[in-house]
Protein backbone atom coordinates (compact mmCIF):
# COMPACT_ATOMS: atom_id res chain seq x y z
CA UNK A 1 0.00 0.00 0.00
CA UNK A 2 1.40 3.52 -0.84
CA UNK A 3 2.34 6.05 1.69
CA UNK A 4 -0.84 8.30 0.56
CA UNK A 5 -3.04 5.68 0.83
CA UNK A 6 -1.64 4.65 3.89
CA UNK A 7 -2.49 7.76 5.70
CA UNK A 8 -5.74 7.96 4.27
CA UNK A 9 -6.53 4.85 5.99
CA UNK A 10 -5.00 5.92 9.05
CA UNK A 11 -7.47 9.02 8.64
CA UNK A 12 -9.87 7.55 8.43
CA UNK A 13 -9.46 5.26 11.54
CA UNK A 14 -8.96 8.18 13.59
CA UNK A 15 -12.31 10.40 12.50
CA UNK A 16 -14.62 8.13 13.73
CA UNK A 17 -16.85 11.13 15.96
CA UNK A 18 -16.40 10.66 18.87
CA UNK A 19 -20.38 10.70 19.64
CA UNK A 20 -21.17 7.63 17.37
CA UNK A 21 -18.97 5.54 19.48
CA UNK A 22 -21.06 6.33 22.81
CA UNK A 23 -23.55 4.31 21.37
CA UNK A 24 -21.71 0.97 21.49
CA UNK A 25 -23.98 -1.26 19.33
CA UNK A 26 -24.79 1.02 16.54
CA UNK A 27 -21.02 2.50 16.74
CA UNK A 28 -19.30 -1.04 16.10
CA UNK A 29 -21.76 -1.88 12.73
CA UNK A 30 -21.35 1.63 11.84
CA UNK A 31 -17.24 1.44 12.37
CA UNK A 32 -17.20 -1.60 10.48
CA UNK A 33 -19.06 -0.90 7.28
CA UNK A 34 -16.91 2.33 6.97
CA UNK A 35 -13.64 0.57 7.43
CA UNK A 36 -15.16 -2.19 4.67
CA UNK A 37 -15.79 0.35 2.82
CA UNK A 38 -12.66 2.30 3.34
CA UNK A 39 -10.92 -1.25 2.51
CA UNK A 40 -13.07 -1.20 -1.28
CA UNK A 41 -11.99 2.22 -2.03
CA UNK A 42 -8.30 1.70 -0.90
CA UNK A 43 -8.27 -1.19 -3.23
CA UNK A 44 -10.18 0.59 -5.76
CA UNK A 45 -7.80 3.88 -6.02
CA UNK A 46 -5.08 2.05 -6.04
CA UNK A 47 -6.04 -0.61 -9.00
CA UNK A 48 -6.94 2.92 -10.97
CA UNK A 49 -3.74 4.28 -10.58
CA UNK A 50 -1.94 0.91 -11.71
CA UNK A 51 -3.68 0.85 -14.86
CA UNK A 52 -3.26 4.25 -15.76
CA UNK A 53 -5.98 6.20 -14.19
CA UNK A 54 -4.46 8.50 -12.25
CA UNK A 55 -6.58 11.54 -12.54
CA UNK A 56 -9.61 9.29 -11.55
CA UNK A 57 -7.80 7.97 -8.74
CA UNK A 58 -6.58 10.95 -6.83
CA UNK A 59 -10.38 12.37 -7.67
CA UNK A 60 -11.76 9.77 -5.47
CA UNK A 61 -8.91 10.00 -3.04
CA UNK A 62 -9.43 13.76 -2.60
CA UNK A 63 -13.63 13.09 -2.49
CA UNK A 64 -13.11 10.35 0.30
CA UNK A 65 -10.36 12.07 2.06
CA UNK A 66 -12.83 15.47 2.42
CA UNK A 67 -15.80 13.34 3.37
CA UNK A 68 -14.12 11.76 5.91
CA UNK A 69 -12.70 14.90 7.40
CA UNK A 70 -16.35 17.13 7.40
CA UNK A 71 -18.24 17.28 10.10
CA UNK A 72 -21.39 15.66 8.94
CA UNK A 73 -24.03 13.05 10.09
CA UNK A 74 -22.12 9.41 10.79
CA UNK A 75 -24.62 7.92 8.13
CA UNK A 76 -24.17 10.10 5.68
CA UNK A 77 -20.38 10.08 5.66
CA UNK A 78 -20.72 6.27 5.48
CA UNK A 79 -23.31 6.23 2.72
CA UNK A 80 -21.10 9.07 0.94
CA UNK A 81 -18.04 6.39 1.64
CA UNK A 82 -19.80 3.02 0.12
CA UNK A 83 -21.31 5.18 -2.92
CA UNK A 84 -17.86 6.41 -3.49
CA UNK A 85 -16.15 2.90 -3.06
CA UNK A 86 -18.65 1.60 -5.58
CA UNK A 87 -17.96 3.80 -8.32
CA UNK A 88 -14.29 3.18 -7.69
CA UNK A 89 -15.01 -0.74 -8.34
CA UNK A 90 -16.63 0.06 -11.54
CA UNK A 91 -14.66 2.59 -12.94
CA UNK A 92 -11.83 -0.79 -12.07
CA UNK A 93 -14.35 -2.87 -14.83
CA UNK A 94 -14.01 -2.69 -18.46
CA UNK A 95 -16.86 0.09 -19.87
CA UNK A 96 -19.19 -3.02 -21.19
CA UNK A 97 -19.00 -4.75 -17.53
CA UNK A 98 -19.70 -1.40 -15.80
CA UNK A 99 -23.41 -1.31 -14.34
CA UNK A 100 -24.07 2.77 -16.15
CA UNK A 101 -27.74 3.13 -14.75
CA UNK A 102 -26.24 2.54 -11.43
CA UNK A 103 -23.00 4.36 -11.27
CA UNK A 104 -24.77 7.44 -13.13
CA UNK A 105 -27.72 7.06 -9.51
CA UNK A 106 -25.17 6.77 -7.32
CA UNK A 107 -22.94 10.05 -8.68
CA UNK A 108 -26.39 11.87 -8.78
CA UNK A 109 -27.16 10.78 -5.00
CA UNK A 110 -22.92 12.13 -4.22
CA UNK A 111 -23.29 15.10 -5.72
CA UNK A 112 -26.67 16.24 -4.40
CA UNK A 113 -25.75 15.13 -0.68
CA UNK A 114 -22.38 16.83 -1.25
CA UNK A 115 -24.00 19.95 -2.20
CA UNK A 116 -26.39 20.45 0.32
CA UNK A 117 -23.31 20.15 2.94
CA UNK A 118 -21.73 23.74 2.72
CA UNK A 119 -18.24 22.84 3.41
CA UNK A 120 -18.02 19.63 0.66
CA UNK A 121 -20.19 21.95 -1.88
CA UNK A 122 -16.86 23.07 -3.68
CA UNK A 123 -15.21 19.76 -3.29
CA UNK A 124 -17.58 18.11 -5.24
CA UNK A 125 -17.22 20.75 -8.31
CA UNK A 126 -13.58 20.19 -8.10
CA UNK A 127 -12.98 16.47 -8.11
CA UNK A 128 -16.57 15.40 -9.02
CA UNK A 129 -16.98 16.28 -12.19
CA UNK A 130 -13.22 14.01 -12.81
CA UNK A 131 -15.66 11.49 -12.16
CA UNK A 132 -18.53 12.13 -14.38
CA UNK A 133 -16.43 12.95 -17.38
CA UNK A 134 -14.38 9.33 -17.04
CA UNK A 135 -18.00 7.87 -16.85
CA UNK A 136 -19.04 10.29 -19.92
CA UNK A 137 -21.85 11.46 -17.30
Amino acid sequence: MSPALWQLQRRVDRAQPRAVRVMKVGSDIRDSAVRAAMADMVNAVAGLKQSGHVELSEALKQLVERVVGCEILPQTRQEIIEDLAFVGQQALLRPEQRKRGVVKAVLAYIKHTMQTVQPLTETWYTFGRTIENFFNL
